[in-house]
């Protein structure tokens, strides 16, 4: 006779049951919780990655912009070309001139001496001959020899900015409680060439120093004055970069900048890996930062321009045709460095979505690799496959779809000749192809029907 278990054998199986359902529930929501707090955490650095790339983007052109000097020059050196750029030179040039020369006073004073009778045109008379040498200057301005100057200076000022941010602030001019850049040879350089009008305008011979970079600028401003037959104020072709006080604030700003910025791009690639080391879904994770950052490309470019557009307004109205010369070559270079960036993170969102497992993804891939069998058959002669068939019975829409693509492309894409050929080359190498898979399952479906 076996032996039944009494009541208090049942309650403690079912004790045991209860206690080992308790345990598989905890053990089920270990995970879950781990799953959750991982994707939190790769949220939050996908947001620390967003963050760090909108600071790095525009850090890393200003740096290179203003730090390298070949760039920058590739910036700044076509801009003695612009027209804009060249009247404005004329006329400040012109105007520094006949300021300091002080005109004016000398045609009034000839004036009265040989023609009291017309002293009411010295006015007239000097605005003419204003314009005349504004007009001699834009001459010189626009000439070979001043677009070298041109560079050369530039080159200077790259190299002294550089120099004085990094905090040497031993290669720039201190004229009492301010930092200059001395471009005084510059402006030396274009009264050299206009030494004939000058000597006409004050009726005597003027031979005018030669002033280099290396001029102390007192005695360049000693010197050409003394050609010039007046007394030319100290600060004369300088202009002020930083106020004295203000220098040790803006070297402290770059410093901190270049550290940020350094600090940007560090914090940027640990959150990119950290966020898809932690993801549940790595590719969706990827899809989701690349489309943030595609994000805040477009925001900073809209951005750029609109900020671009409000420095110009802000400008004289005499000026504002050569500020958006100048804003427009540094944003242009801005616009640039982002289209490439765009182009590549467009590139690797379109790779990270055709190589999914998606469904459409999927048959998208299959119906590609049919594509290629098809050709490839047809250039074998081996046997067609359905996306062959399919080809053939939609040639004339595919090619003309292909030229469609290309036009569209040309039409808001900005190219140089070389990319116009190689589109040229891909699209007549599609257009033989949709046509050689299409005259080969037509040839194929004959035969059939034979």
């Amino acid at each position: 006779m076996s032996d039944q278990g009494g009541p208090e054998d049942l309650d403690s199986i079912r004790a045991e049951v209860d206690r080992l359902k308790n345990e598989v529930e905890k053990l089920e929501a270990r995970p879950q919780k781990r799953a959750r707090l991982r994707k939190v955490f790769a949220v939050v650095f996908i947001v620390l990655a967003v963050l760090a790339f909108s600071a790095a983007t525009p850090g890393v052109w200003a740096r290179r912009t203003v730090y390298d000097s070949d760039r920058y020059l590739a910036v700044v050196g076509p801009l003695a070309s612009d027209p804009a750029i060249q009247e404005a030179l004329a006329r400040q040039l012109t105007q520094a001139v006949f300021t300091a020369v002080d005109v004016q006073a000398k045609v009034q004073a000839a004036l009265a001496q040989r023609a009291p009778k017309l002293g009411f045109v010295a006015g007239p008379l000097t605005s003419s001959l204003q314009g005349f040498v504004q007009d001699q200057a834009q001459k010189v301005i626009a000439s070979d020899q001043f677009q070298r100057f041109w560079l050369s200076a530039n080159e200077t000022l790259q190299k002294q900015v550089v120099a004085v941010l990094d905090g040497n602030s031993a290669v720039l001019t201190v004229q009492g409680n301010q930092v200059v850049f001395n471009y005084l040879p510059l402006l030396n350089d274009a009264l050299t060439q206009l030494s004939g009008t000058l000597s006409a305008i004050l009726n005597r011979q003027i031979t005018l120093p030669t002033i280099t970079p290396d001029t102390v600028p007192s005695q360049a401003v000693a010197s050409l004055g003394s050609a010039l037959g007046v007394t030319l104020p100290p600060t004369f072709g300088s202009v002020t970069l930083f106020q004295g006080d203000e220098l040790t604030s803006v070297q402290d700003a770059v410093s901190i900048f270049n550290k940020t910025l350094i600090l940007a791009i560090v914090l940027f690639i640990l959150s990119v890996a950290l966020a898809l080391i932690l993801s549940t879904n790595r590719r969706r994770t990827l899809l989701q930062l690349l489309t943030a950052l595609i994000v805040v490309v477009v925001l900073e470019r809209r951005f750029a321009i609109a900020e671009a557009n409000n420095v110009v307004s802000m400008a004289k109205p005499a000026n504002q045709a050569a500020v958006q010369a100048i804003i427009g070559a540094f944003l242009s270079s801005l616009l640039l460095a982002t289209k490439r960036i765009l182009w590549v993170l467009f590139l690797v969102l379109v790779v990270a979505v055709i190589t999914a497992p998606y469904p459409w993804a999927v048959r998208a891939r299959a119906w590609v690799a049919d594509v290629s069998r098809a050709g490839l058959g047809a250039v074998r002669g081996a046997e067609l496959g359905p996306a062959a068939v399919w080809i053939g019975g939609h040639r004339d829409t595919l090619m003309l779809a292909g030229a469609v693509v290309a036009a569209i492309f040309l039409l808001f894409a900005s190219i140089s000749l070389g990319w116009f050929l190689v589109l040229a080359v891909v699209l007549v190498l599609y257009e033989l192809a949709v046509y050689r898979v299409s005259a080969a399952s037509r040839m194929e479906t004959a035969e059939v029907g034979i």
